[in-house]
């Protein structure tokens, strides 16, 4: 069965007791954590410190929750390869605090392709970025590029993963992403198939003279969570799909208090209406 998280990005400001307290009383399987106390940057927080993290850790234990991934910022697209080694780096470290956490992934983007490069040549850096990541990943946790930026299609994403051709590198398909992308929900499905380890899901709509559509409420903008279920069904997925409501990037819209409970009865709603006209059960 595929289990539910969300990720702290649509909570920003809460501290980790708030953050376990709403996953547990929703109902909410897991939890990805991005951002926390205001900030996105996981290794400076208090909370894992050393001396901390035993504690911040049995939060999570003691209600039965999952850190599902920890996210990162890096990317490894700079044209500089002192620039790539520096985030793959970063990359390690986050790989470090997930073992801590008992989390098996960590998110990672491409992302876009620089001034004076080429897609190719872009894509290379990721590769290269990703394999040498790879070769120094705990044995516990994977590193997984999600669909974003200019290779936010599934088919651009899969190929670089394709290419590093190691078993500690995955795909996180971002529906929203992909789908703006121009790809159909459907095809990029299959096409993310193969290595696909973590979704991420929200609803949004496209922004006039904006590359980036704005997230909205289940229901009320252009992704369709039951053909993303259906889709996610047929590919026998059973790992996470998370809740990524860009509360930090968009202060404008709804407050977590209101997203979090919303996503996760409309993705009731959806099994319960799928079951019922399956006849399971009878």
């Amino acid at each position: 069965m595929m289990k539910l998280a969300f990720s702290t990005l649509g909570c920003p400001n809460w501290q980790l007791d708030q953050i376990v307290e709403t996953a547990t009383r929703l109902g909410y399987d897991g939890v990805e954590l991005r951002a926390l106390g205001g900030s996105l940057d996981l290794l400076s927080r208090p909370e894992f410190r050393a001396d901390n993290l035993p504690s911040s850790r049995d939060q999570f234990e003691e209600r039965g929750l999952e850190v599902c991934c920890v996210d990162t910022s890096c990317t490894f697209h700079s044209p500089n390869a002192i620039e790539r080694r520096a985030q793959v780096d970063l990359a390690v470290r986050h790989a470090e605090l997930a073992v801590e956490l008992n989390a098996k992934l960590i998110r990672v983007f491409p992302d876009k392709i620089q001034t004076g490069s080429t897609r190719s040549e872009t894509r290379d850096y990721i590769v290269e970025s990703l394999t040498l990541a790879a070769e120094r990943l705990p044995s516990e946790v994977n590193i997984a590029l999600e669909t974003h930026g200019d290779f936010a299609q599934a088919e651009t994403s899969t190929e670089i993963v394709r290419l590093v051709n190691h078993s500690q590198v995955k795909l996180i398909w971002d529906v929203a992403n992909s789908f703006a992308a121009g790809d159909s929900i459907t095809d990029a499905g299959q096409t993310v198939q193969s290595f696909l380890s973590h979704i991420h899901l929200r609803d949004a709509r496209p922004v006039v003279g904006s590359e980036h559509w704005l997230p909205t409420l289940a229901g009320n903008g252009k992704v369709s969570f039951a053909k993303t279920l259906a889709v996610i069904e047929r590919l026998n997925y059973d790992g996470y799909i998370s809740f990524e409501w860009e509360k930090y990037w968009h202060p404008e819209i709804e407050e977590p208090e209101i997203a979090l409970p919303d996503f996760i009865n409309a993705i009731r709603k959806l099994r319960s209406d799928t079951t019922k006209c399956s006849g399971a059960g009878k």
